[in-house]
């Protein structure tokens, strides 16, 4: 009987042991990201600046394009298969999804990919305003938990 529980509190443990070995390194996955200013940001109509994300020096770079209003910066990323704004409010600097006029993708597509309870949570990053240098860390280090687990490996 010593042996039985023995034997299960050993699996138990070895169980949990690689579940948060396996969670400890999907957290470092993107933990490396470049970003780099585009030079020719004015070939985009509308865009005041452009830069591309790549994380893990991966080949496949993430787009943000920059738009600057009135009173807000926005600040479009573009996947593959997927699209969210980040952008400056009354309330602070957080994300949301494209609007409809500025979408390039299936909505339905954008849905799938992206994580909608996320998308709740990452509304206002901070209340603060922010500069494009911050702007861009917050986004490089916020998208990842964004897009859906099983949709990942479009970041690389």
């Amino acid at each position: 009987m010593k042996t039985r529980l023995f034997q299960l509190a050993t699996v138990v443990v070895l169980i949990t042991l690689s579940l948060s070995l396996s969670a400890a390194d999907r957290s470092r996955m993107f933990e490396e990201y470049t970003i780099k200013q585009m030079e020719h940001a004015e070939l985009f109509t509308g865009v005041d600046a452009a830069w591309t994300l790549t994380y893990d020096n991966q080949e496949c770079p993430i787009l943000i394009s920059f738009k600057k209003n009135k009173n807000c910066k926005t600040y479009i990323v573009r996947g593959d298969h997927f699209e969210v704004v980040y952008e400056c409010t009354k309330v602070g600097f957080g994300a949301r999804m494209v609007k409809k006029s500025e979408s390039r993708f299936p909505r339905l597509l954008t849905a799938a990919v992206l994580n909608s309870e996320e998308l709740a949570k990452q509304q206002i990053l901070t209340p603060n305003r922010v500069d494009d240098e911050r702007a861009l860390a917050l986004i490089a280090a916020y998208l990842p938990d964004l897009v859906n687990p099983s949709y990942r490996h479009l970041l690389n």
